[in-house]
């Protein structure tokens, strides 16, 4: 996997953060990474396959849910790719000024049970930099200690078809859920062409570009693409 380049595209502003200067001053660690800026439309990493990485702060992270600006930014990077993931470094639930715990907890809920969202607690952002780095290299290049992932096959008709559905690129249990009520079946879904796809709610034309690719390309012997 040495052999394998990894890139990373980073809002501007990033570049000059302990983020991309733990990267530069360990380059033996992150052999083959390929950091480019981009100006993202939203987050700040661009990993690959549809994977967009907002970075925040704790106290940021707090403030922006206690000014209400954090809902919008969800809904905008949830809408601009197919997986998005927050990575919040520090102490969360530390008191901070002008904060109230209990909506930040129900934000916190909203965020990952609701609109499917990860949260992933960072405590540097030295980890960041390591973290950001796994997780690109995993999606562009796959684990190299390969795992069965989704144990536990359910072998009844609606769990078994809400559990293919999800398999798609971009699909959690809720999307595959809108999915199978609007083509009646894990067959329709797979039938449906891009278009269709894109005209249900919360799938963008690049999501349902990316399932159709998915679905239509051909086995390469074991090769990850």
């Amino acid at each position: 996997m040495t052999d394998n380049i990894t890139r990373i595209n980073a809002h501007p502003r990033e570049i000059k953060t302990a983020v991309a200067l733990h990267w530069q001053d360990y380059p033996g660690s992150f052999k083959g990474l390929d950091l480019q800026t981009a100006e993202l439309d939203c987050g700040d990493y661009d990993l690959g396959d549809g994977v967009r990485i907002e970075r925040k702060s704790a106290t940021d992270f707090t403030l922006a849910i206690m000014d209400k600006r954090f809902f919008g930014e969800v809904g905008k990077l949830k809408s601009s790719c197919d997986q998005a993931v927050y990575i919040v470094e520090g102490d969360i639930y530390a008191g901070r000024f002008h904060t109230d715990p209990v909506i930040v907890r129900e934000a916190i809920a909203w965020m990952t049970v609701m609109q499917g969202v990860p949260l992933v607690p960072s405590p540097s952002e030295a980890f960041t930099a390591e973290l950001l780095f796994a997780m690109a290299t995993q999606v562009q290049h796959g684990w190299g200690n390969p795992v069965a992932m989704r144990n536990g096959k359910p072998f009844d008709p609606v769990n078994g078809q809400t559990y293919l559905v999800e398999g798609l690129p971009g699909v959690n249990a809720a999307m595959a859920r809108v999915l199978l009520e609007q083509f009646g079946s894990a067959a329709g879904v797979f039938a449906a062409p891009v278009e269709m796809l894109a005209r249900v709610s919360g799938i963008s034309v690049q999501a349902a570009t990316r399932m159709r690719k998915v679905l239509d390309a051909q086995w390469a012997g074991g090769s990850r693409r």
